[in-house]
């Protein structure tokens, strides 16, 4: 039985992106479906992909369906953003192909899964994580049955999986194109684990909901020799730990570092990292510094205590700054995550973080604007105040440029956004906050 797997990641990027646009959405590989890809052909089956950002448009993929005579399953991936597409995509597809068997998943099915059963095209949904469920729901199909149609997944000893499929995807995108700046090419992504144990409400429950309650790790072993076979086959000179956070368990990342270094490796990698281990653990980032992070993309979200209150974080400002002179003292390159826009932030507070990015001194500045994301505690709290103006899908991108909510002065913010990544003075700042016109008193409505 041949299976075609559809990626729809054009929200972002676009058709006819892959490879021709120079950003993360339009060349990294899909981790998840290329696991499944991996599944499915451990067990026998063929396996090929649609990449939609490789599209002129949908009359082309239109025609990739109707050119798949022997495709008997079709597998989707969905976050909420690309969901809309995902739904297009299917109607093309049934439209095409009646008697396609398609099965989605993903994270949009594992939050929204009542939403997604409500479109009839969609023949089998799966939620949480898909690797053992997906090949036993193509066994039952090879055999004539029909399972239900909506399956929960039953979550892998990551171990006891291949590792992912990458000869599903082009490359030649993802290894042209380091996450940051400086990076040597070629560059891979790989991952660790799955979950994360902490309750940041602007991301939690949604995680939870996939992974469940806790972190899985591969063993280091494992990972190394993925390293050493991503060597041997892409000549890899920089690489990606794709984990919300690769320093999770500091136990952990010790012997990962000696068996990196064990096993020859010296080439430099981007991790994300949370400030309180940080600050409890300095002595494992110099150990990670020495044997190859290069870069460490950090959450430190607000210079407001109160705000990083409100998003639950159970980080300090004072861990923010203490967590970047760490890395500069053993040579980390900062990639500083920074949010803005708040539900209930004041322009003082919004100044905070402008000054707290200022002391920090980042070696990259990725600033977003507060984004109530599907899924998340948040999310339902802005939707109680009626605060939110954007759909959850296309809304859902975090990135600064367009409005979110309800009662934010953006226009205000970018000029504040503008400051943190330029520097300026404290003149500067106060102006900012004593416009002619004179401010509200709170940036965001607090209902």
């Amino acid at each position: 039985m041949h299976v075609t797997l559809i990626f729809p990641g054009i929200a972002l990027p676009g058709f006819d992106s892959y490879n021709k646009k120079r950003t993360v959405d339009a060349n990294f590989i899909d981790h998840g479906l290329a696991s499944l890809s991996a599944s499915a052909k451990a067990r026998g089956y063929s396996v090929d992909l649609i990449d939609l950002r490789m599209l002129r448009d949908w009359t082309h993929f239109r025609e990739e369906v109707r050119r798949r005579i022997s495709t008997t399953v079709w597998g989707v991936t969905s976050w909420s953003l690309h969901y809309p597409d995902v739904v297009r995509a299917v109607r093309i597809l049934k439209e095409e192909k009646e008697q396609a068997v398609v099965v989605l998943g993903g994270v949009h099915a594992t939050i929204q899964t009542q939403q997604v059963a409500a479109n009839a095209l969609i023949d089998h949904i799966i939620s949480q994580e898909g690797e053992i469920t997906f090949v036993k729901l193509l066994d039952a199909l090879a055999d004539g049955k029909r399972p239900d149609r909506i399956l929960i997944g039953e979550g892998p000893v990551l171990d006891e999986i291949p590792w992912v499929d990458r000869d599903l995807f082009d490359m030649t995108g993802e290894l042209a194109t380091p996450m940051v700046p400086g990076l040597p090419t070629p560059f891979v992504t790989t991952n660790a684990g799955r979950g994360c144990p902490f309750k940041c409400n602007f991301c939690q429950p949604a995680e939870r909901a996939v992974f469940g309650n806790r972190v899985k790790m591969r063993s280091q072993r494992n990972v190394v020799d993925e390293l050493r076979y991503l060597k041997d086959r892409f000549k890899f000179r920089s690489w990606m730990a794709h984990d919300d956070l690769f320093f999770i368990n500091h136990r952990w990342s010790r012997e990962f570092c000696e068996q990196y270094k064990g096993a020859g490796f010296t080439e430099p990698f981007v991790c994300q990292m949370r400030v309180d281990l940080m600050c409890r653990y300095p002595d494992v980032v110099k150990q990670m510094a020495e044997s190859g992070l290069a870069w460490a993309m950090i959450g430190f979200e607000s210079g407001s205590q109160r705000i990083l209150d409100l998003f639950q974080k159970e980080t300090t400002v004072e861990e923010n700054l203490q967590a970047a002179k760490i890395c500069k003292e053993y040579g980390v390159k900062i990639w500083a995550n920074v949010m803005f826009g708040a539900p209930t932030e004041t322009p003082a507070e919004v100044l905070e973080t402008v000054r707290m990015v200022w002391k920090i001194a980042p070696d990259h500045l990725s600033s977003s604007y507060f984004t109530p994301t599907p899924g998340s505690g948040m999310a339902e709290e802005v939707e109680k105040k009626g605060l939110t103006i954007v759909d959850p899908f296309n809304g859902s991108c975090r990135t600064p440029n367009k409005a979110k909510m309800k009662d934010v002065d953006y226009e205000w913010l970018n000029k504040a956004i503008e400051l943190a990544y330029q520097g300026g003075t404290e003149e500067q700042l106060v102006a900012l906050v004593r416009p002619p016109d004179h401010a509200k008193e709170r940036l965001c409505a607090s209902h």
